[in-house]
């Protein structure tokens, strides 16, 4: 359970958390202003209502205005008075108490916090209807949060009627830019994603006890199979003594070595023993009848277990390829199949660099010659299998012959074109019946869209001042980089600490971040920095979280944790929920926030609420837009695997996500948009795992209840 990270995190927020160096106080964050608290809750986001301020109207009357309520830590809350819930923070109707009041009066922020109490539940089922209506109200004030959630729940279909063109109404009002197109991405909503995971889950489960059921029935028979054997052996161990014996009775009267009494002695010993024989004959024979009839017994039984356990791998393959599927934005899947044709299933989906040439299993990167870029192609790699009872004639896709391998698998890299990105799969068996699988593949608009400009800034992309492109001020940046190793009572981690470091390293150099490096840093630690930087930072700055380390996630509730190095497996105690920190990074001023997180992270929004920069804009253009999204408040979090566990290491220092995040950054020479920084990372991590044979999916998402509005991170290296 704690041999690799899990990670996911939303993705608009600036926030990387890396453990590597330490920081200028030893990794210890400093406390802040007055009496530090005492305990790590201290730190976290509570509903606090504070008192009443004295007013004076006039020279002679004195009045209470009215309480105000705020998102604040429960420390600042005390010490300034506030009321709050210490044992309750996520309980329904305190909540209310605090923000229905204000939203009945028209306040926007405080109509959406009360759309996004009764979208969590915090403690009673989600009211998405109600949900909707207080989001209704915000959004058409022009409150772009609100908006964003009521566009969610329009893609989600979560109580309003499903409709993807009243979402992407919403996503656009929220974001406010034109310049910006959305879509609505295809295949499942994220809600229906999530089901498809949890099914996915309850399937291994099933076939796990299924698989365990198999194993005990078998060893129980093997185990008295071995008894019999070990009989078997004994009987057959003494009738060999008893022919010894014999023979030397027969020499010894032979001889005349032998009196007639010792004799008869020995013939009545042999007598004896042959009588022991033959019980013990009928005892392996009746063994081995009632072995024989257990096994008879048994064997309808564990057949139908077997098939039960083969349909579940079956379905549980066909789900597992169905979620690859819709995370590389296949369309449309549909089967059809003789009766008792060929079963074809799809094992995996991921996007090539153009860069990479797979030879076999093999995932080999040559450079590529300036020449070819230009005309290299994006490429989707499907792995299939195919199964038949008589078995196979032909496997065709598109019309190309391919070939199994001795595990029923196929390979094929299929161009991505704006054209025609429909794929046939034809499999034929020997008695020729047929089977198809259609679908189709993402366009490449969705894959590669604009977001860089290569140069530093104030100059042509050959480095030449340039009047028409000013030098860009888009605030303060500053990173809080988390790396954990040492774990009191996990096992230790090899790569989370040179992660951190070394991305740290580049943020500072080659980014100019304001870094904080904590390594193997506790509960109290994180909280404590995470705090400070609320305190501190303003809307003129941006952050970056970067956390490398263990991670939980809940597949039955969808809740993920971070575990700092005092965390225990079966104490939830020291856990760091993704909630908390959500509510944290919603109460942060900074402008853009992004948390990279090399572990899990739940609780993300569609991918549709991004909007995209479209391809083929000149670097004027572009850079007007980014200067645009730099301005509007974003939450965002790049997940290293999703929900799938993800390597510590590929061999080398890093992690297989970090080697790759670090390589994007280095690559970089100007301004990139962490959408296209993750596209980047996402095909050279697509070939490592190909290449690993690990399913690791990186993801990209805006970080719900985080405040997000629209845009996306920028990266700008001024040295580049």
């Amino acid at each position: 359970m704690w041999s690799s990270r899990l990670r996911v995190f939303p993705i608009a927020v600036g926030i990387f958390l890396i453990a590597g160096c330490a920081s200028e106080n030893g990794g210890q964050p400093k406390p802040g202003k007055g009496q530090g608290p005492s305990k790590p809750d201290d730190f976290l986001v509570v509903d606090c209502l504070l008192p009443s301020q004295i007013r004076q109207l006039g020279t002679q009357m004195t009045y209470l205005s009215a309480r105000q309520a705020i998102k604040t830590s429960a420390r600042d809350c005390e010490i300034r008075g506030g009321e709050y819930v210490s044992y309750d923070r996520a309980n329904y109707a305190t909540a209310l108490k605090v923000w229905l009041p204000l939203a009945e009066q028209g306040d926007a922020p405080a109509q959406t916090n009360v759309g996004e109490i009764f979208e969590k539940g915090l403690g009673v089922p989600p009211d998405y209807a109600a949900a909707a209506e207080w989001y209704r109200r915000a959004a058409e004030r022009g409150y772009s949060r609100a908006a964003i959630s009521l566009g969610n729940l329009f893609e989600n279909g979560l109580g309003v009627p499903k409709d993807s063109t009243q979402a992407l109404n919403w996503y656009r009002r929220a974001a406010g830019l034109p310049e910006l197109t959305f879509e609505v991405l295809p295949g499942r909503t994220g809600v229906e994603l999530q089901q498809l995971r949890a099914q996915i889950a309850e399937m291994r489960s099933q076939l796990q006890t299924k698989q365990a059921e198999l194993d005990r029935a078998q060893a129980e028979l093997d185990a008295e199979r071995r008894s019999i054997e070990d009989m078997r052996r004994t009987v057959e161990a003494e009738r060999l003594s008893l022919v010894q014996l014999r023979k030397e009775i027969q020499n010894q009267k032979d001889k005349g070595q032998v009196t007639a009494a010792k004799l008869d002695e020995l013939q009545k010993s042999v007598a004896e023993r042959e009588g022991r024989l033959d019980v013990k004959d009928r005892e392996v024979a009746a063994l081995r009848a009632s072995l024989a009839r257990a096994e008879a017994d048994s064997r309808a039984p564990r057949n139908t277990l077997a098939r039960e356990a083969a349909a579940l791998r079956e379905r549980l393959a066909g789900a597992e390829a169905e979620s690859s599927a819709q995370r590389a934005g296949i369309e449309g899947l549909t089967q059809q199949a003789a009766t008792g044709g060929p079963k074809i299933s799809l094992v995996q989906v991921q996007l090539l660099d153009p860069e990479v040439a797979l030879t076999t299993r093999d995932a080999q990167v040559r450079p590529t010659p300036a020449s070819a870029a230009t005309s290299s192609v994006m490429k989707v790699l499907l792995v299939g299998r195919v199964t038949t009872e008589v078995g196979l004639k032909s496997i065709t896709v598109n019309q190309r012959n391919e070939t199994l391998d001795s595990e029923h698998l196929f390979r094929a890299q299929i161009p991505l074109t704006e054209t025609d990105r429909r794929v046939r799969i034809l499999a034929v068996d020997l008695n020729g019946r047929s089977s198809t699988l259609n679908f189709v593949l993402p366009a490449v608009a969705m894959i590669q869209r604009a977001g860089t400009i290569r140069g530093r800034e104030g100059s042509t992309a050959e480095g030449k001042p340039d009047a028409r492109r000013p030098k860009l001020n888009f605030g303060s940046y500053h990173a809080l980089v988390i790396g954990n190793n040492s774990y009191g009572q996990l096992p230790a981690l090899r790569t989370a600490v040179d992660d951190a470091t070394d991305v740290a390293k580049i943020l500072t150099d080659q980014y100019q971040f304001k870094t904080t490096v904590l390594t193997n840093a506790s509960r109290y630690q994180i909280l404590s920095a995470l705090n400070d930087l609320r305190e501190k930072l303003t809307s003129k700055d941006n952050l970056l979280i970067y956390y490398a380390g263990y991670g939980i996630l809940d597949e039955t509730n969808q809740r993920g944790y971070w575990l700092p190095v005092d965390a225990e497996p079966k104490d939830t105690t020291n856990w760091i929920a993704n909630g908390d920190i959500t509510a944290i990074l919603n109460t942060m001023a900074v402008r853009q926030l992004l948390v990279v997180s090399d572990s899990c992270y739940a609780g993300t929004l569609s991918r549709s609420v991004s909007g995209q920069v479209e391809s083929g804009m000149s670097d004027e253009e572009l850079l007007n837009v980014i200067q645009k999204m730099a301005q509007r408040r974003s939450r965002l979090v790049m997940t290293s695997g999703g929900l799938e566990p993800v390597l510590d290491s590929a061999g080398g220092k890093h992690s297989a996500f970090a080697d790759i995040f670090i390589q994007v950054l280095r690559e970089n020479d100007g301004i990139l948009l962490g959408r296209e920084a993750f596209r980047r990372l996402q095909v050279k991590a697509a070939s490592m795992a190909e290449r690993l044979a690990v399913p690791q999916v990186p993801e990209y998402a805006p970080i719900q209840f985080a405040g997000h509005e629209a845009g996306d991170f920028v990266f700008i290296r001024p040295g580049g």
